[in-house]
């Protein structure tokens, strides 16, 4: 079943007299459950296509329908709904805010929800857990390693259990090690029925993809479905 579907999306950014298409009548479409990985060349459309697919970009025209929902014909404030409620992001700059410590950063989404601090302490601490940092909870960014910063902010994005996971170049400053270790939690997390899409640099990280899309001047170039583990299929 179709957890996405854009149809015939275009992305334009004007600047006085330039004019770049990032997308160019891109569609998609992405079944629930896929572990998806965007790659291509810089300038391609990749942290577009993602922009877009989060609700923070408006496309030029087309369309962008998730869970049945139109993201751009709703409200800003209906779309802040959807984007809390339906969507999990995860950034290679991890975005933590640096006074708050890890259990606090991991609770900032469920600021606006109505579960008591008891609960939201609760769900917090167990998504920590869950990626192996329950016992640098207390700890702050800074106090912290780039791959751990990079587990805090993946537990951030999970705990409010949203449907769909974007990431943006997650393991782009991580040395090879850690970055397998993130990786190895990202295709735990798509065992688990997740929905994940990864734009990323990186080929080695195309064998965790059950599917990959190339893109290249805001088109479509290649769209080929891996077998994990058998990274050549992808090459």
């Amino acid at each position: 079943m179709s957890l996405i579907t854009l149809e015939q999306v275009t992305k334009r950014y004007i600047n006085g007299a330039d004019c770049v298409t990032a997308l160019q009548e891109m569609s998609l479409c992405v079944d629930e459950g896929t572990f998806l990985g965007i790659m291509g060349p810089s300038g391609s459309g990749k942290s577009t296509l993602l922009s877009v697919l989060g609700g923070l970009t408006s496309p030029t025209s087309g369309s962008v329908n998730i869970d049945g929902i139109d993201v751009y014909w709703l409200s800003a404030e209906k779309q802040a709904d959807f984007r809390r409620e339906y969507l999990g992001f995860i950034f290679q700059s991890h975005n933590l805010i640096p006074y708050l410590n890890a259990l606090e950063n991991v609770m900032l989404p469920l600021v606006v929800t109505k579960f008591s601090t008891a609960e939201k302490r609760k769900r917090a601490n167990a998504m920590l857990d869950r990626v192996g940092m329950s016992d640098r909870m207390l700890h702050l960014p800074q106090q912290l390693s780039g791959g751990e910063q990079e587990r805090v902010a993946l537990a951030r994005s999970l705990v409010n259990n949203p449907p769909l996971l974007l990431a943006d170049e997650p393991t782009g400053s991580l040395d090879s090690t850690t970055s397998k270790q993130v990786m190895n939690l990202l295709s735990e997390l798509h065992q688990d029925g997740q929905t994940v899409i990864m734009v990323t640099h990186n080929r080695e990280n195309l064998e965790w993809f059950d599917r990959t899309i190339y893109l290249r001047d805001g088109l479509i170039e290649k769209d080929t479905d891996v077998v994990p583990g058998t990274l050549s299929r992808a090459m």
